[in-house]
């Protein structure tokens, strides 16, 4: 977890740097991290980093435009709690994907609603749970609640009935076993993996990987076993259908625009399913894989294009090693 500065807070500098500090702790494809930050006065920019693009699990970079997304939620967030209103304005309009994804300006003062000060305590608490969660129900005013959050930034969110969670888990399970075949795929995946005690501060703890406690081998010689794919996929299938609820979020248009307005969405359930004692984990290789996103658009049964598929409950035992973060110097330029 970052350190909000506490001097002088309220000169725009370190407000948008306590913004960007709020934004690193959004969630990423892998963690990749695929962002970087620029202060413009009482501007923040929020840029793609091309560098981290996952080349073969996110084609199309769609989940890199949406972790942006996430991160650019964070930072709205902190920004309102300190006191200010926030502006943004959405750069992307195509898909040439500029570097400059969205900038966000510091408006008028404002006082901070019990909403946002509510997510900004709940903003460092969230972490991606992909372990089982209790056999607890969650409530339908809860889940309405979330379907809500993800309406004001612009997206639908649909929570699967029992056939549609049984249909979707055996997709996730044909999804790993697809990918998993793949040696590309197995390549990528293992470039973001990290070992136990690794100083790397980005990637994925191995440990918290579904198969880290089953297969407690090198990152390498576990993803050479034979078969991964299989139990990969039924581990996971598993997961999907003791999961208490599992729900699709997506967007009108399939396009650059609609997919950051996707990742603000996916980041306000997030942080609104903390602040109620969720947790929650992505369930994307069913996107990830061209063949199958029609199915899963076909079994929600709605128009539009599902960006993002998430299983929720409430946590059967707490996170020991959160995914690192990047420090902010990494990340972060400051323009004078």
């Amino acid at each position: 977890m970052q350190n909000f500065n506490t001097m002088n807070m309220l000169e725009p500098e370190n407000v948008l740097r306590n913004a960007v500090a709020a934004a690193v702790m959004a969630p990423s494809s892998h963690n990749t991290q695929p962002w970087r930050f620029r202060i413009v006065g009482s501007t923040l920019e929020i840029l793609a980093d091309p560098s981290r693009h996952l080349h073969v699990i996110d084609a199309e970079r769609r989940q890199l435009v949406q972790s942006c997304g996430c991160a650019l939620f964070n930072a709205r967030v902190a920004v309102r709690a300190m006191g200010f209103a926030d502006e943004v304005t959405a750069i992307l309009a195509d898909r040439d994907l500029p570097q400059l994804v969205a900038t966000l300006h510091l408006g008028d003062r404002i006082i901070s609603s019990e909403t946002d000060l509510d997510l900004m305590h709940a903003l460092p608490l969230r972490r991606t749970n992909r372990r089982p969660f209790l056999p607890r129900p969650i409530a339908i005013e809860h889940s309405d609640a979330l379907i809500a959050a993800a309406t004001r930034e612009g997206a639908w969110m649909i929570r699967l009935d029992p056939d549609q969670k049984h249909e979707i888990g055996h997709v996730v399970d044909h999804a790993d076993q697809v990918q998993f075949d793949n040696p590309a795929f197995r390549e990528e995946l293992s470039h973001w993996l990290r070992p136990f005690g690794s100083r790397q501060r980005d990637g994925i703890p191995f440990v918290e990987k579904e198969y880290g406690s089953a297969l407690p081998f090198t990152v390498v010689r576990a993803l050479r076993s034979p078969g991964l794919g299989v139990e990969f996929g039924k581990l996971e299938e598993e997961l999907v259908n003791r999961s208490p609820m599992v729900a699709v979020l997506g967007t009108a248009s399939d396009e650059p625009s609609e997919w950051l307005a996707c990742g603000q969405a996916l980041q306000a359930v997030l942080l609104h399913a903390t602040a109620l004692g969720l947790s929650a984990a992505f369930l994307n290789q069913v996107l990830e894989v061209p063949s199958l996103r029609g199915k899963v658009a076909e079994l929600i049964g709605r128009p539009g294009y599902p960006h993002m598929v998430i299983r929720l409950g409430y946590p059967e035992e707490p996170i020991h090693h959160p995914a690192p973060r990047r420090e902010l110097d990494d990340v972060l330029e400051v323009v004078l």
